[in-house]
């Protein structure tokens, strides 16, 4: 059976209209090639802040002081006969994982005049009218400090205030402190404000604000941005990148083992994009992602490839035994040392992780081929039913810079091209091989 559609292409003019007709026609008893049922997904990358200041639901920008050698988008705050010095320190922290600390230096401020600091976000704070947030922050204090702490969100001349809260008293030893801050007015350019009233020094780490998140989740995500994902109904999401992956260099590459667990404990890396994130999306926020919007994960890891710098032969060890973990972690028993950590993170089902994609974007690199197939041997000798993907396109030619292992599940034809290349290839997978590796 053959169906005719008619479909009006329409253009207005200034004082007429014309309309055309074009007639398109489907035989629908010829289905041709069939597609999977995992055909179309996302890719995630954490670039121009797609995460810290877009998904990622956190508000306060350098919530660990960590951006800079000095307290980067936070500024002093006083009232007129306040005063106070801000700097950051590196000694007595609150653990391991964090390398710096803001020191506020209260040298005068009272019950009527204030003296702290403010952040206003990620190019403004937006507070809604009736909403809830939650605000945590780590703080110590001298002998010297007997005063509370104030926590306002208010306008960015201070002239209007949407909540307040006050933190009674601080300890001499870091502690954890919350509240709760309901907005009373809409402002989308707002700051969050810690004020002081009274003398000593106080000492602040990991300052986050949390508006409401998308399934409730804890450390979560933007609700109008992920169920804008949602409804995109995506079959996979691919993450943490992209070049992000990589790196400038492997130090600076995503390690999804300082992405989990408390936010306090995870020291976050300097980004290949030119800034610093934070890594409060990690690999639980990934896996919990793709778990709520209904797509399988997909997870990149490291081949032992930055931008500026690589490892080969038995160096490589780390690096698989990190794509290892990464697989106990999402889908192995709590009796497994990482599954066990799985569940102490909140989630003690298994994620169900079924893809891994070994590198990104790695095929220009002659040392691919061989770390693809260490990553490859160790990966299915573990874990058999593990679907891996490697990279073969090549930048500026139409052949890959590696022959395709006839042991790849899925490859990865990442190209890079003019638009009239991919018009000129638009039948490329109707005559695809069906008996080799599947095309991620």
């Amino acid at each position: 059976m053959k169906n005719t559609f008619l479909i009006l292409l329409a253009s207005g003019l200034s004082v007429c209209t014309w309309a055309q007709q074009a007639a398109i026609t489907l035989d629908v008893q010829n289905k041709g090639i069939s597609i999977s049922p995992v055909h179309h997904g996302i890719f995630f990358e954490d670039i121009n802040h797609a995460a810290d200041g877009g998904l990622y639901a956190e508000l306060i920008r350098n919530r660990s002081f960590e951006d800079a050698a000095t307290p980067e988008y936070w500024t002093v705050v006083k009232d007129v006969s306040a005063s106070l010095t801000a700097s950051l320190v590196n000694t007595d922290l609150l653990n391991t994982a964090q390398s710096q600390a803001l020191c506020l230096k209260i040298f005068s401020a009272t019950a009527t005049y204030r003296a702290g600091i403010s952040n206003a976000g990620f190019w403004g704070m937006n507070v809604v009218d009736g909403r809830e947030y939650t605000l945590s922050f780590f703080a110590k204090c001298d002998t010297m400090f007997k005063g509370n702490v104030t926590a306002t969100l208010e306008s960015t001349d201070g002239t209007h205030t949407y909540a307040k809260a006050v933190i009674p008293s601080l300890s001499t030893d870091w502690k954890k402190y919350t509240c709760k801050l309901t907005a009373s007015g809409n402002d989308k350019a707002a700051r969050l404000v810690l004020s002081f009233h009274a003398k000593g020094t106080v000492y602040l780490d990991v300052v986050s604000l949390f508006p409401p998140t998308f399934n409730n989740r804890k450390n979560g995500l933007r609700p109008d941005l992920a169920q804008l994902l949602l409804d995109m109904k995506p079959k996979f999401v691919r993450f943490p990148g992209g070049c992000f992956i990589e790196g400038d260099v492997l130090a600076n590459r995503f390690q999804w083992k300082k992405s989990i667990g408390p936010i306090e404990e995870r020291p976050g890396h300097n980004n290949l994009w030119g800034y610093r994130t934070s890594d409060g999306m990690g690999f639980d926020e990934f896996l919990q992602l793709s778990e709520d919007i209904g797509a399988e994960p997909l997870f990149v890891v490291n081949v032992g490839i930055a931008h500026n710098d690589f490892v080969t032969g038995n160096d490589l060890k780390p690096y698989i035994q990190d794509a290892l973990d990464a697989i106990e972690y999402a889908n192995g028993a709590v009796t497994t040392v990482y599954g066990a950590l799985r569940a102490s993170n909140g989630h003690p089902e298994p994620y169900g992780l079924k893809y891994m994609e070994i590198g990104n974007e790695n095929y220009y690199s002659p040392y691919y081929s061989a770390a693809y197939c260490q990553f490859y041997d160790s990966i299915k000798a573990h874990y058999p039913a593990m679907k891996l993907i490697g990279d073969v396109a090549a930048w500026g030619t139409d052949s890959p810079t590696w022959d395709i292992p006839k042991t790849a599940d899925l490859v990865d034809e990442h190209y890079y091209r003019n638009p009239a290349w991919f018009i000129n290839e638009y039948a490329k997978y109707d005559s695809y091989s069906r008996t080799g590796p599947g095309i991620y």
